[in-house]
């Protein structure tokens, strides 16, 4: 399928098993576009449980869209890529009050995040 456009907002592609969603830099994420990229996620799940990497470099989500994703649906484990500070506070901020059910945790470097992912594979955090 390829990569898929999320309302400008971001970018979603499935690769070696591994969603992989890249928010712009700076974007603010509503309910409409948290509501999107759920709908991605479903198409490229086709109903299977993957882990997910997001790179989330200096993204702000309202408080809806924080309510609806991620969903657990469809995936496995999640991934949080940051560049900043503000990033890593925001995320370990925000980790405890996500409605996951599944593993989530913050990396500096998309290298990580992905070794973590793949060694999920293979068994439960």
């Amino acid at each position: 399928m390829g990569r898929v456009d999320i309302k400008g907002k971001g970018t979603m592609e499935l690769s070696g098993g591994i969603l992989r969603l890249s928010w712009k830099q700076g974007t603010y994420i509503g309910i409409d576009v948290a509501t999107a990229a759920l709908g991605v996620i479903e198409t490229l799940c086709q109903g299977a449980q993957l882990p997910m990497l997001v790179e989330i470099g200096g993204v702000t989500h309202s408080a809806a869209a924080r309510k609806v994703f991620p969903s657990r649906s469809n995936i496995s484990r999640m991934a949080l890529v940051g560049t900043s500070p503000k990033d890593r506070i925001i995320a370990v901020f925000r980790l405890p009050m996500a409605p996951a059910g599944f593993p989530i945790r913050y990396f500096t470097t998309k290298d990580k995040a992905l070794e973590w992912l793949r060694d999920g594979s293979r068994g439960p955090a």
